[in-house]
Parts: structure tokens; C-alpha cells; sequence
């Protein structure tokens, strides 16, 4: 019969504990999401219009039953941050 013997580490068994559990965690993390839905509107009879953002690019989109089209691209986030900073400070002065 052969017995398999575990090993730990000279940290002792609270530093094989810290080090699995690290790799745990590594392991369990996900990537970040790269696509959004930021908002969408029911136009009855199955058909919508959504707004989706994809990294820093937005999209308005349509969409029925068996189709999807893209309407227009948005401004970016940064861009919409900007302007909308840029609009406060006039209105400031």
C-alpha cells in the first residue's frame, strides 16, 4: 500500500493555508465586464430601443422579434463627462 505524504512548507501549515487560499482567489476572479446594457424602453408588440455601451463606446440600438439594428453611436463616456463639466463651469460663471 503506498501512502501519499503532504508536504508543507518551513512557514508551517498557516503559510500553506495563506498560499492556497491566495491561489483560490486568483482563480475565482473574473475578468471585468466589457458590455453593458445602460438602458432600455419597451415599444410594445416585441420591440424595443436600448442604449449599450461597449468599453467607452455607446450605441443606441433597435430591436424586434427577429431583428436588431444599430440606430446611431453615442457619444462616448469621456465625452459626455467633458461636456457636461464644460456646460457646469459656463453655467457657473
Amino acid at each position: 500500500m503506498v501512502t501519499a505524504t503532504l508536504r508543507i512548507p518551513a512557514g508551517g501549515v498557516r503559510g500553506w493555508v495563506a498560499g492556497l487560499w491566495e491561489r483560490v482567489l486568483l482563480l475565482s476572479r473574473r475578468a471585468p465586464k466589457r458590455l453593458r446594457l445602460c438602458e432600455s424602453l419597451a415599444l410594445g408588440e416585441r420591440r424595443f430601443v436600448a442604449v449599450v455601451e461597449f468599453d467607452a463606446a455607446r450605441f443606441l440600438v433597435g430591436g424586434t422579434a427577429s431583428s436588431l439594428v444599430l440606430l446611431s453611436r453615442l457619444e462616448d463616456v469621456g465625452e459626455q463627462a467633458e461636456r457636461a463639466a464644460g456646460k457646469r463651469e459656463r453655467e457657473t460663471c
